[in-house]
Protein backbone atom coordinates (compact mmCIF):
# COMPACT_ATOMS: atom_id res chain seq x y z
CA UNK A 1 0.00 0.00 0.00
CA UNK A 2 1.72 3.25 -1.07
CA UNK A 3 0.47 6.39 0.66
CA UNK A 4 0.19 9.84 -0.80
CA UNK A 5 0.22 12.45 2.88
CA UNK A 6 -0.74 15.72 2.01
CA UNK A 7 0.16 17.84 4.94
CA UNK A 8 1.20 21.53 5.00
CA UNK A 9 3.58 21.37 7.15
CA UNK A 10 5.88 18.03 7.52
CA UNK A 11 9.08 16.83 9.38
CA UNK A 12 11.58 18.37 10.11
CA UNK A 13 9.38 21.26 11.07
CA UNK A 14 9.00 22.05 14.80
CA UNK A 15 5.44 21.46 15.08
CA UNK A 16 3.16 18.60 16.63
CA UNK A 17 1.32 17.59 13.58
CA UNK A 18 4.99 17.28 11.65
CA UNK A 19 6.11 15.45 14.79
CA UNK A 20 3.39 12.93 14.86
CA UNK A 21 3.64 12.40 10.88
CA UNK A 22 7.60 11.83 11.71
CA UNK A 23 6.78 9.21 14.22
CA UNK A 24 3.95 7.31 12.38
CA UNK A 25 6.08 6.82 8.97
CA UNK A 26 9.66 7.11 9.94
CA UNK A 27 9.81 3.36 10.44
CA UNK A 28 8.54 2.88 6.40
CA UNK A 29 10.38 1.93 3.33
CA UNK A 30 11.14 5.09 1.11
CA UNK A 31 9.23 3.77 -1.78
CA UNK A 32 6.15 2.98 0.56
CA UNK A 33 4.68 6.57 0.81
CA UNK A 34 5.10 10.15 -0.71
CA UNK A 35 4.98 13.55 0.92
CA UNK A 36 3.30 16.78 -0.59
CA UNK A 37 2.82 19.92 0.89
CA UNK A 38 2.19 23.27 -0.21
CA UNK A 39 5.30 24.42 1.13
CA UNK A 40 8.73 23.60 -0.58
CA UNK A 41 10.76 21.20 1.60
CA UNK A 42 13.45 20.64 -1.40
CA UNK A 43 15.11 23.42 -0.73
CA UNK A 44 18.75 22.59 1.22
CA UNK A 45 18.81 26.29 2.49
CA UNK A 46 15.23 26.02 4.13
CA UNK A 47 15.63 27.00 7.88
CA UNK A 48 14.17 24.40 10.25
CA UNK A 49 14.67 24.48 13.99
CA UNK A 50 14.83 20.49 13.87
CA UNK A 51 12.70 18.86 15.74
CA UNK A 52 13.01 15.51 13.90
CA UNK A 53 15.35 14.56 10.33
CA UNK A 54 13.41 14.54 6.89
CA UNK A 55 11.49 11.84 5.70
CA UNK A 56 13.14 9.13 3.56
CA UNK A 57 9.95 9.16 1.57
CA UNK A 58 9.92 11.79 -1.76
CA UNK A 59 8.60 15.32 -0.84
CA UNK A 60 6.46 17.32 -3.31
CA UNK A 61 5.36 20.62 -3.15
CA UNK A 62 1.88 22.03 -4.61
CA UNK A 63 2.45 25.61 -6.73
CA UNK A 64 0.27 28.03 -6.61
CA UNK A 65 -1.82 29.41 -9.96
CA UNK A 66 -1.78 33.01 -10.93
CA UNK A 67 -5.03 34.73 -9.48
CA UNK A 68 -7.55 36.00 -12.16
CA UNK A 69 -6.98 39.45 -12.17
CA UNK A 70 -9.77 42.64 -12.00
CA UNK A 71 -9.37 46.60 -12.81
CA UNK A 72 -9.24 48.92 -10.03
CA UNK A 73 -12.85 49.89 -11.00
CA UNK A 74 -14.66 46.26 -10.24
CA UNK A 75 -12.48 45.48 -7.54
CA UNK A 76 -14.81 46.96 -5.02
CA UNK A 77 -18.33 45.52 -6.46
CA UNK A 78 -16.47 42.00 -7.24
CA UNK A 79 -14.09 41.32 -4.72
CA UNK A 80 -15.84 38.56 -2.79
CA UNK A 81 -16.85 36.82 -6.18
CA UNK A 82 -12.99 37.58 -6.99
CA UNK A 83 -11.86 35.77 -3.74
CA UNK A 84 -14.18 32.81 -4.30
CA UNK A 85 -13.01 32.41 -8.08
CA UNK A 86 -9.69 32.33 -6.98
CA UNK A 87 -10.30 30.09 -4.04
CA UNK A 88 -11.84 27.60 -6.88
CA UNK A 89 -9.06 27.82 -8.72
CA UNK A 90 -6.63 27.00 -6.27
CA UNK A 91 -8.22 24.10 -5.22
CA UNK A 92 -8.96 22.41 -8.71
CA UNK A 93 -5.20 23.03 -9.57
CA UNK A 94 -4.03 21.63 -6.35
CA UNK A 95 -6.26 18.71 -7.40
CA UNK A 96 -4.81 18.30 -10.55
CA UNK A 97 -1.17 18.37 -9.51
CA UNK A 98 -2.41 16.05 -6.63
CA UNK A 99 -3.75 13.60 -9.20
CA UNK A 100 -0.29 13.83 -11.48
CA UNK A 101 1.78 13.19 -8.47
CA UNK A 102 -0.45 10.46 -7.67
CA UNK A 103 -0.56 8.52 -10.91
CA UNK A 104 3.38 9.16 -11.18
CA UNK A 105 3.88 7.67 -7.85
CA UNK A 106 1.34 5.06 -8.10
CA UNK A 107 -0.05 5.71 -4.80
CA UNK A 108 -3.06 3.67 -3.71
CA UNK A 109 -4.39 5.89 -1.02
CA UNK A 110 -4.60 9.75 0.37
CA UNK A 111 -3.59 11.25 3.73
CA UNK A 112 -5.14 14.56 4.02
CA UNK A 113 -4.09 16.07 7.05
CA UNK A 114 -5.75 19.32 8.89
CA UNK A 115 -3.82 22.41 8.78
CA UNK A 116 -4.44 24.45 5.34
CA UNK A 117 -7.73 25.06 4.67
CA UNK A 118 -7.43 23.91 1.11
CA UNK A 119 -5.89 20.84 1.74
CA UNK A 120 -8.80 18.85 2.57
CA UNK A 121 -10.99 19.64 -0.21
CA UNK A 122 -8.34 19.30 -2.82
CA UNK A 123 -7.16 16.03 -1.35
CA UNK A 124 -10.75 14.93 -1.87
CA UNK A 125 -11.67 15.96 -5.37
CA UNK A 126 -8.05 14.81 -6.29
CA UNK A 127 -9.36 11.33 -4.99
CA UNK A 128 -12.09 11.49 -6.83
CA UNK A 129 -10.17 12.17 -9.83
CA UNK A 130 -8.04 8.88 -9.34
CA UNK A 131 -10.19 6.69 -7.76
CA UNK A 132 -8.12 6.40 -4.54
CA UNK A 133 -9.71 5.98 -0.89
CA UNK A 134 -8.87 9.40 0.90
CA UNK A 135 -8.13 9.20 4.40
CA UNK A 136 -8.61 12.46 6.68
CA UNK A 137 -6.24 12.81 9.47
CA UNK A 138 -8.16 15.51 11.26
CA UNK A 139 -5.84 16.94 13.76
CA UNK A 140 -7.77 19.85 14.62
CA UNK A 141 -11.82 20.66 13.84
CA UNK A 142 -11.60 21.12 10.08
CA UNK A 143 -14.77 23.17 10.59
CA UNK A 144 -14.23 25.62 13.60
CA UNK A 145 -10.34 25.60 12.93
CA UNK A 146 -10.80 28.89 10.30
CA UNK A 147 -12.71 31.96 10.65
CA UNK A 148 -14.29 34.37 8.30
CA UNK A 149 -14.25 33.53 4.52
CA UNK A 150 -12.21 29.58 5.62
CA UNK A 151 -14.47 29.08 7.82
CA UNK A 152 -17.67 29.41 5.22
CA UNK A 153 -15.28 27.31 3.07
CA UNK A 154 -15.06 24.99 5.44
CA UNK A 155 -18.82 24.57 6.23
CA UNK A 156 -18.94 23.84 2.14
CA UNK A 157 -16.64 21.09 1.64
CA UNK A 158 -16.43 19.36 5.28
CA UNK A 159 -19.60 17.62 4.47
CA UNK A 160 -18.44 16.06 0.91
CA UNK A 161 -14.95 15.35 2.49
CA UNK A 162 -16.78 13.20 5.01
CA UNK A 163 -19.22 11.43 3.24
CA UNK A 164 -16.47 9.87 0.82
CA UNK A 165 -13.59 9.50 3.07
CA UNK A 166 -12.39 5.76 3.11
CA UNK A 167 -12.00 6.53 6.92
CA UNK A 168 -11.03 8.82 9.30
CA UNK A 169 -8.49 9.41 11.99
CA UNK A 170 -8.59 11.70 14.92
CA UNK A 171 -6.38 12.36 17.39
CA UNK A 172 -8.65 12.14 20.99
CA UNK A 173 -12.16 11.13 21.86
CA UNK A 174 -13.69 14.34 22.27
CA UNK A 175 -13.06 15.33 18.18
CA UNK A 176 -14.15 11.66 17.56
CA UNK A 177 -17.83 12.45 19.07
CA UNK A 178 -17.93 15.50 17.66
CA UNK A 179 -17.97 14.16 14.17
CA UNK A 180 -20.24 11.16 15.41
CA UNK A 181 -22.82 13.75 16.13
CA UNK A 182 -22.58 16.21 13.42
CA UNK A 183 -22.22 13.67 10.41
CA UNK A 184 -23.03 10.02 12.32
CA UNK A 185 -19.56 8.75 11.04
CA UNK A 186 -17.19 6.90 13.17
CA UNK A 187 -13.40 7.75 13.57
CA UNK A 188 -10.71 5.94 14.95
CA UNK A 189 -8.74 7.70 17.42
CA UNK A 190 -4.92 7.52 17.51
CA UNK A 191 -3.29 9.68 20.08
CA UNK A 192 -0.65 11.90 19.13
CA UNK A 193 2.28 9.42 19.65
CA UNK A 194 5.79 9.90 21.18
CA UNK A 195 8.75 8.18 22.23
CA UNK A 196 9.28 6.80 25.96
CA UNK A 197 11.75 7.56 27.55
CA UNK A 198 14.28 5.87 30.27
CA UNK A 199 13.59 8.07 33.22
CA UNK A 200 16.42 6.27 35.27
CA UNK A 201 18.79 7.60 32.19
CA UNK A 202 17.26 10.81 32.72
CA UNK A 203 17.23 11.11 36.14
CA UNK A 204 21.20 10.18 36.52
CA UNK A 205 21.91 13.69 34.38
CA UNK A 206 22.62 16.65 36.12
CA UNK A 207 19.59 18.77 37.06
CA UNK A 208 18.75 21.56 34.43
CA UNK A 209 17.46 24.00 37.06
CA UNK A 210 18.38 25.69 40.37
CA UNK A 211 18.14 23.48 43.33
CA UNK A 212 16.83 26.14 45.19
CA UNK A 213 13.95 26.43 42.61
CA UNK A 214 10.86 25.59 41.98
CA UNK A 215 10.69 24.68 38.41
CA UNK A 216 7.00 24.95 36.42
CA UNK A 217 7.87 24.29 32.63
CA UNK A 218 5.83 25.04 29.60
CA UNK A 219 7.14 23.84 26.32
CA UNK A 220 5.87 24.73 22.51
CA UNK A 221 4.08 27.15 20.67
CA UNK A 222 2.63 30.15 22.75
CA UNK A 223 -0.55 32.11 20.82
CA UNK A 224 -4.17 33.22 21.09
CA UNK A 225 -4.92 29.44 22.64
CA UNK A 226 -3.00 29.94 25.46
CA UNK A 227 -2.83 33.24 27.00
CA UNK A 228 -5.37 34.20 29.62
CA UNK A 229 -4.25 30.70 31.16
CA UNK A 230 -0.47 31.47 31.04
CA UNK A 231 -2.01 35.31 32.77
CA UNK A 232 -3.86 33.29 35.16
CA UNK A 233 -0.59 31.42 36.25
CA UNK A 234 1.71 34.36 36.39
CA UNK A 235 -0.58 36.18 38.73
CA UNK A 236 -1.02 32.84 40.93
CA UNK A 237 2.92 32.88 41.17
CA UNK A 238 2.83 36.13 42.12
CA UNK A 239 0.18 35.37 45.13
CA UNK A 240 1.84 31.77 45.95
CA UNK A 241 3.71 31.93 49.24
CA UNK A 242 6.65 30.00 47.71
CA UNK A 243 8.89 32.72 46.28
CA UNK A 244 11.35 30.64 44.69
CA UNK A 245 8.55 29.20 42.04
CA UNK A 246 9.63 30.07 38.54
CA UNK A 247 7.51 29.39 35.22
CA UNK A 248 9.94 28.49 31.68
CA UNK A 249 8.46 28.95 29.07
CA UNK A 250 10.75 26.94 26.18
CA UNK A 251 8.92 28.53 22.63
CA UNK A 252 10.15 29.75 19.01
CA UNK A 253 7.94 32.51 19.95
CA UNK A 254 10.07 35.74 19.77
CA UNK A 255 9.86 36.91 23.78
CA UNK A 256 8.91 40.67 22.38
CA UNK A 257 5.24 38.57 21.25
CA UNK A 258 5.28 37.06 24.55
CA UNK A 259 5.80 40.32 26.81
CA UNK A 260 3.07 42.07 24.79
CA UNK A 261 0.39 39.71 25.64
CA UNK A 262 1.24 40.13 29.12
CA UNK A 263 3.20 37.10 29.75
CA UNK A 264 5.87 38.10 31.99
CA UNK A 265 7.24 38.73 35.16
CA UNK A 266 10.27 38.56 37.77
CA UNK A 267 9.11 34.76 38.35
CA UNK A 268 9.27 34.35 33.96
CA UNK A 269 12.21 33.00 32.38
CA UNK A 270 12.04 33.08 28.62
CA UNK A 271 14.10 30.64 26.71
CA UNK A 272 14.45 29.58 22.63
CA UNK A 273 12.94 26.44 21.18
CA UNK A 274 15.33 23.29 22.04
CA UNK A 275 15.84 20.53 20.15
CA UNK A 276 13.58 17.41 20.49
CA UNK A 277 16.52 15.18 21.50
CA UNK A 278 16.68 17.70 24.78
CA UNK A 279 12.93 17.85 25.22
CA UNK A 280 12.58 14.58 27.83
CA UNK A 281 15.65 15.25 29.68
CA UNK A 282 14.28 19.05 30.06
CA UNK A 283 10.72 17.88 31.35
CA UNK A 284 12.15 15.17 33.47
CA UNK A 285 13.74 17.58 35.69
CA UNK A 286 10.83 19.96 35.54
CA UNK A 287 9.01 20.11 39.02
CA UNK A 288 5.76 20.49 37.57
CA UNK A 289 5.03 20.67 33.68
CA UNK A 290 1.98 23.58 32.75
CA UNK A 291 -0.81 22.53 30.06
CA UNK A 292 -2.57 25.28 29.39
CA UNK A 293 -6.05 26.11 26.58
CA UNK A 294 -7.32 29.73 26.47
CA UNK A 295 -10.74 30.24 28.63
CA UNK A 296 -11.57 32.83 25.88
CA UNK A 297 -10.17 32.42 22.61
CA UNK A 298 -11.74 33.14 19.23
CA UNK A 299 -11.82 29.46 18.50
CA UNK A 300 -13.92 27.65 21.59
CA UNK A 301 -14.85 24.98 19.45
CA UNK A 302 -11.32 24.35 18.83
CA UNK A 303 -10.49 24.76 22.26
CA UNK A 304 -12.59 22.18 23.41
CA UNK A 305 -11.43 19.40 21.21
CA UNK A 306 -7.83 20.65 21.06
CA UNK A 307 -5.00 17.26 21.91
CA UNK A 308 -1.88 19.48 22.04
CA UNK A 309 0.96 17.20 20.58
CA UNK A 310 3.27 17.67 23.89
CA UNK A 311 0.18 15.71 25.95
CA UNK A 312 2.44 12.32 25.43
CA UNK A 313 5.79 13.92 26.14
CA UNK A 314 4.27 15.43 29.31
CA UNK A 315 3.01 11.92 30.05
CA UNK A 316 5.78 9.94 29.16
CA UNK A 317 8.32 11.91 31.53
CA UNK A 318 6.59 10.74 35.21
CA UNK A 319 6.37 14.65 36.40
CA UNK A 320 3.27 16.36 37.86
CA UNK A 321 0.95 17.88 35.56
CA UNK A 322 -0.87 21.21 36.17
CA UNK A 323 -3.90 20.96 33.62
CA UNK A 324 -5.80 24.73 33.08
CA UNK A 325 -8.03 24.96 30.91
CA UNK A 326 -12.09 25.44 30.53
CA UNK A 327 -14.23 23.00 31.48
CA UNK A 328 -15.87 20.87 29.13
CA UNK A 329 -12.45 20.03 27.06
CA UNK A 330 -10.63 17.03 25.44
CA UNK A 331 -7.77 17.64 28.05
CA UNK A 332 -9.32 18.50 31.32
CA UNK A 333 -11.73 15.12 30.49
CA UNK A 334 -8.30 13.04 30.12
CA UNK A 335 -6.56 14.34 33.05
CA UNK A 336 -9.69 14.02 35.27
CA UNK A 337 -11.10 10.47 34.08
CA UNK A 338 -7.50 9.02 34.49
CA UNK A 339 -6.27 11.04 37.37
CA UNK A 340 -3.33 11.78 35.48
CA UNK A 341 -2.89 15.21 36.65
CA UNK A 342 -4.00 18.28 38.47
CA UNK A 343 -7.21 19.96 36.70
CA UNK A 344 -7.47 23.71 37.55
CA UNK A 345 -10.88 24.76 34.73
CA UNK A 346 -11.82 27.86 36.75
CA UNK A 347 -10.53 31.12 34.81
CA UNK A 348 -9.55 32.05 38.46
CA UNK A 349 -6.14 32.73 39.77
CA UNK A 350 -6.98 32.06 42.86
CA UNK A 351 -8.35 28.51 42.58
CA UNK A 352 -4.94 27.92 40.45
CA UNK A 353 -3.05 29.09 43.44
CA UNK A 354 -4.21 26.92 45.65
CA UNK A 355 -4.16 24.49 43.82
CA UNK A 356 -0.54 25.00 43.10
CA UNK A 357 0.64 25.42 46.51
CA UNK A 358 -1.29 22.36 47.22
CA UNK A 359 0.70 19.76 45.00
CA UNK A 360 3.74 21.65 45.68
CA UNK A 361 3.42 20.84 49.63
CA UNK A 362 3.07 17.51 49.22
CA UNK A 363 5.75 15.35 46.92
CA UNK A 364 4.46 11.86 47.91
CA UNK A 365 0.99 13.04 45.96
CA UNK A 366 3.19 14.49 43.18
CA UNK A 367 5.16 11.15 42.98
CA UNK A 368 2.36 9.45 42.74
CA UNK A 369 0.76 11.73 40.30
CA UNK A 370 3.99 11.63 37.71
CA UNK A 371 3.74 7.58 38.10
CA UNK A 372 -0.20 7.51 36.41
CA UNK A 373 1.07 9.97 34.10
CA UNK A 374 3.64 7.90 33.23
CA UNK A 375 1.27 4.82 33.30
CA UNK A 376 -1.15 6.39 30.63
CA UNK A 377 1.57 7.27 28.38
CA UNK A 378 2.55 3.45 27.26
CA UNK A 379 -1.06 2.59 27.28
CA UNK A 380 -2.57 5.71 24.89
CA UNK A 381 0.59 7.23 23.40
CA UNK A 382 3.54 4.85 22.61
CA UNK A 383 4.47 5.46 19.49
CA UNK A 384 4.51 1.97 19.03
CA UNK A 385 1.20 1.16 19.46
CA UNK A 386 0.03 4.12 16.99
CA UNK A 387 2.36 3.08 14.48
CA UNK A 388 0.07 -0.19 14.67
CA UNK A 389 -2.81 1.13 14.62
CA UNK A 390 -2.31 3.72 11.61
CA UNK A 391 -0.71 0.94 9.64
CA UNK A 392 -3.75 -1.00 10.66
CA UNK A 393 -6.01 1.47 8.98
CA UNK A 394 -3.36 1.72 5.99
CA UNK A 395 -3.40 -1.86 5.35
CA UNK A 396 -7.78 -1.97 5.02
CA UNK A 397 -8.05 0.93 3.18
CA UNK A 398 -7.38 -1.22 -0.09
CA UNK A 399 -9.47 -4.32 1.03
CA UNK A 400 -12.45 -4.24 2.89
CA UNK A 401 -12.90 -1.54 5.74
CA UNK A 402 -15.16 -1.14 8.05
CA UNK A 403 -18.35 1.39 7.12
CA UNK A 404 -17.23 4.52 8.84
CA UNK A 405 -20.55 6.09 7.27
CA UNK A 406 -22.95 3.02 9.02
CA UNK A 407 -21.34 3.76 12.61
CA UNK A 408 -19.05 0.83 12.58
CA UNK A 409 -17.96 0.71 16.09
CA UNK A 410 -14.40 1.16 16.15
CA UNK A 411 -13.71 3.04 19.86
Amino acid sequence: MKLAVVSHILPPSPSGQAMVLYRLLKGLPAESYCLISCEDYSRNDRPFSAASSRLAGRYYALTKPEPLQINVMQRLKLHKTMIVLNTALLIFDWARQLRDILRKEHCEAIIACTGHPYDLPAASLAGLLTGLPVIPYLFDDYLYQWIGFDRTLARWFEPSIIKHARSIIVPNEYTQQEYRVRYGVQSTVIHNPCELPDLGALDAAERMFDDHETAIVYTGSVYHAHYDAFRNLISSLALLKNANARLHIFTAQPEEQLVQNGLSGPQVVYHSHVPQSEVALLLRKADVLFLPLAFDSPIPEVIRTSAPGKIGEYLASGRPILVHAPQDTFITWYFRKHDCGIVVDNNDPMVLTTELARLLSDPKHARDMGIRARARAELDFDVDIAVKQFQHIMHGSGQELPDYRKGANTD
